[in-house]
């Protein structure tokens, strides 16, 4: 589940980023994204009903929700992205639908491979403390 603060939700925010935005296309989905001033990254799912009944399109909902939601770190902050299903989106696999998004960020220019919001150590941190440099655990993310 997306928490609150990453959920676009209202229909102006929709039809604004449909008509103002720009679109990446890849095998099983659309992603149309937008500049915005939130201070997150919002991210809307629309799933219509030529993927298939009420029991479908909420499968379609959460496979896309969850190949998401690793991303959300790496994603360029200030962005609206609505992630549209396409007709043929549960003939694919997890991981391809996952690959697909991937491919979408990175087409679009918003996802970066090492999070902004990444805090390395130090070298004196790393002399003090040994593990900051062997480990693979050695980066924090910021406290806000």
């Amino acid at each position: 589940m997306l928490k609150r603060e990453y959920r676009l939700k209202k229909k102006y925010m929709f039809a604004y980023c449909y008509k103002v935005g720009k679109v990446a296309h890849a095998k099983s989905c659309l992603m149309y994204y937008t500049p915005s001033k939130n201070k997150n990254v919002k991210i809307g799912i629309s799933v219509s009903k030529k993927v298939g009944g009420a029991v479908s399109r909420n499968r379609a909902r959460r496979v896309i929700r969850e190949a998401i939601t690793p991303f959300l770190g790496f994603i360029n902050k200030n962005h609206n992205i609505i992630i549209v299903a396409r007709e043929n989106i549960l003939s694919f696999s997890f991981n391809d639908i996952q690959k697909d998004i991937e491919y979408m960020l990175n087409k679009a220019g918003i996802y970066s491979e090492a999070s902004k919001d990444v805090i390395r150590p130090s070298a004196e941190e790393c002399v003090r403390n040994g593990r900051a440099k062997c480990t693979k655990m050695r980066w924090a993310v910021k406290a806000e």
